[in-house]
Parts: structure tokens; C-alpha cells; sequence
């Protein structure tokens, strides 16, 4: 009964949303494994489960309930590599993934396959028991290949052309950070304004835009502003920033608002960038992250004059 009813919700999502099936099941499964979940003639498995919710806009929380032992570690461990990427403890992070790829080739599943590749690329390989980072441009391979493994044919001109995931939109982000630290910032801004169209049109008031809207508009900003495209910058930021209120989603506000008082000081406001400057400090500060409570503390010195204690 419960397997029925995931079906019928699945499909009841996806009618409201006018998705065909082969759209929603493109790189996941084929249609008539799609057709048997709807109908409640198949179970999906967890993953299967999880990708089709997500390129519906509906958080993977939804389908724990479905986790086995090995699929329970999975996730645990998924939880964790991504925290120790996020904090750069990047030899951890490599331990973790070695298990994950254990796990990756006894399930051979590519979309486990394609968060291994994700990860892997920031979080670099080791040689002679040192860990060594990716370039740039190896980082974007890497990507590139796990995006293929369930987007086939994508590329990064025709993005609107595929129905996405969390995970997807993700590693397109990360793909954009790639050609913005080669200092493609152009080729990087373009990907962006695809990027946060797609999360505008597709995710909008879902769990999964609370996420994506503000992460996409910090990196979109911090570009934008870099080139020099402070309005623009400013416009986005604030995008992001709306989004975090809104939806009380807080680890990405310090970083918004930093990039919009950068942007304010470049075109000569220091007034309001010193307020928003202050208002990111006790952002990140709330959140613990106290390697960027510094970052703020040391441009507004060095920038404005102003000490933040």
C-alpha cells in the first residue's frame, strides 16, 4: 500500500507539473520502470526514488523510510564527505569516499556513482600518502562526466533542454566555480544565468529552490561582482538574500550579504556596505563559521576602516 502510494504521488507530482514520463525518468531508468512505480507494480528502489523526487523539486527526506542497512550507511557517509568538504578536511573526506567507492561498485549504481565523482573532485586523490588537489580543468572533467552519467548529451549551452535534480543542479554549480577560478569568469557567468533560471522556473517555493536559490545566487553574485557588474551583482545577492528570510535557510546569508557589501563599497556607499558588513559578521558568527567571521573582519579593516570584534 505504502509503495502505491509513493507511486501515485509521484505521478500526481509530475502531472501537476506537465512532465512526461520520459522526461522525468531520462538518465535515471527507463519509461516502464517509471510506468510499473506510478501504477504501484514495482517498489522503486531508494536512489531510483530519490532522483525522481528531486528532479521534482521534492526533498530526498521524503523517502528515508525506504533506506536499508547498506543504503542507511550510504547516506550517513554522503552526509559526512560533503561536511568535510565543506570545512576542507579534505583527507577525511578521501578516507569516506574510498568506502563509498566500495559500496558505488558493489551496487553499480551510477547516480551513487555520480555523488562519488562530485566529491572526488574537490576533495582531490592521493599519492604516496599525501593528498593532492585536481586543476582546474581535470576538476570540470570529472564533473562533467558524473552530469553525463544521468543527463546524457548535456552540455553547458543547453541546459534548459533537461529536467534537473538537486544533485545535478549542484555539480553545474560546481562546474561554474571551475571556469571562474580558470578565470573564464564570462564563460562562468553564463552558466550561472542558465542556472538560476532553471532553479527560478523549476524549484520555485520548493524545498529544493530554498537550497539551490540561495547557493546559485551567492556564486552568481560573487562573479558578477568580480567582473565589475556591481547592479547586477547587487540584484542577485538580494534574490538570495530574500530567499534565506523567507524561508528561514541561513548558510548562505553571511555570504550574500558580504558579496552585497562589497559591491555597495565599490560604487562608493560605505555607509550602507559597513551596516551589511556588520549583518554578515553575526551571520556567519550564528552559524559557527568562524574562518569567514574573519574573512568579513579583515576587508572591513583593510577596505573600510572598520574593526568588528
Amino acid at each position: 500500500m505504502y509503495n502505491y502510494h509513493i507511486g501515485e504521488y509521484i505521478k500526481r507530482k509530475r502531472e501537476e507539473k506537465e512532465i512526461k514520463q520520459d522526461e522525468l525518468c531520462y538518465g535515471i531508468c527507463d519509461r516502464s520502470t517509471l510506468s510499473r512505480i506510478e501504477r504501484g507494480k514495482q517498489e522503486p528502489s531508494y536512489y531510483i526514488l530519490k532522483a525522481l523526487l528531486q528532479r521534482l523539486g521534492i526533498s530526498e527526506d521524503r523517502c528515508q523510510i525506504l533506506m536499508g542497512p547498506q543504503e542507511f550507511e550510504i547516506s550517513e557517509l554522503q552526509r559526512e564527505i560533503v561536511a568535510d568538504n565543506v570545512r576542507k578536511d579534505f583527507s577525511s573526506a578521501l578516507k569516506k569516499i574510498r568506502r563509498l567507492e566500495e559500496l558505488s561498485q558493489s551496487a553499480e549504481n551510477p547516480l551513487l556513482q555520480q555523488f562519488v565523482l562530485r566529491v572526488r573532485a574537490l576533495a582531490g586523490y592521493e599519492k604516496d600518502g599525501e593528498r593532492h588537489a585536481y586543476t582546474r580543468s581535470v576538476q570540470r572533467k570529472i564533473l562533467i562526466r558524473a552530469l553525463e552519467l544521468t543527463c546524457p548529451g548535456i552540455t553547458m549551452e543547453n541546459l534548459d533542454s533537461f529536467l534537473l535534480g538537486e544533485d545535478e543542479a549542484k555539480i553545474i554549480n560546481q562546474i561554474a566555480i571551475t571556469y571562474s577560478e580558470d578565470g573564464n569568469r564570462r564563460q562562468a557567468i553564463e552558466i550561472y544565468r542558465q542556472l538560476i533560471r532553471y532553479v527560478q522556473s523549476n524549484f520555485a517555493g520548493c524545498e529544493i529552490g530554498q537550497v539551490m536559490l540561495p547557493l546559485t545566487a551567492y556564486n552568481y553574485s560573487k562573479v558578477l561582482g568580480l567582473e565589475r557588474r556591481y547592479e547586477e551583482a547587487i540584484e542577485i545577492a538580494e534574490l538570495g538574500r530574500q530567499c534565506c528570510v523567507k524561508y528561514n535557510k541561513c548558510r548562505m546569508l553571511g555570504g550574500l550579504l558580504l558579496n552585497i557589501a562589497y559591491c555597495l563599497h565599490q560604487l562608493g556607499d560605505d555607509e550602507k556596505s559597513q551596516k551589511l558588513l556588520l549583518n554578515s559578521y553575526y551571520a556567519y558568527l550564528i552559524m559557527e563559521d568562524f574562518a569567514s567571521c574573519k574573512v568579513v573582519q579583515e576587508y572591513a579593516e583593510e577596505n573600510l576602516g572598520m574593526k568588528i570584534n
